[in-house]
């Protein structure tokens, strides 16, 4: 069917379409670039955090790096910290209850430790 041939509403109908598929094109480009800031920001939290508690980060390369943090997760007390933080999520958290990070971590200590099953336990990292 050629240009001339289509009705008037056939042609509308085309536009509104060619429209609606713009629109749907930006909405899909707008929700992607939020999702990547939101990884982005997730991401530049963890290397501010990482370097915060561990400032000689950058004298190391990135497959040192590796090891360390890989070796650090393996720690009972990581899992420990893991876990309390993961219990304090769940409870429901009062709004006046809430503490900074060095309260949250003074009150860490081994009296929160959770004991391991034989298998449960972390092994020693190959380094």
């Amino acid at each position: 069917m050629t240009q001339k041939e289509k009705s008037r509403k056939v042609l509308q109908a085309e536009e509104r379409l060619r429209q609606a598929q713009a629109q749907l094109k930006r909405a899909v480009q707008e929700e992607k670039a939020k999702q990547r800031k939101e990884i982005n920001h997730q991401k530049f939290i963890m290397g501010g955090i990482v370097v915060k508690y561990f400032p000689d980060a950058y004298d190391f390369s990135e497959l040192e790096m590796n090891r360390i943090i890989a070796c650090a997760f393996k720690s009972k007390d990581v899992h420990n910290m893991i876990n309390l933080v993961l219990k304090e999520r769940q409870a429901p958290a009062d709004k006046s209850d809430t503490k900074d990070e060095s309260e949250v971590l003074e009150e860490f200590d081994e009296s929160d430790e959770i004991d391991y099953e034989e298998d449960e336990e972390p092994e020693d990292v190959d380094l």
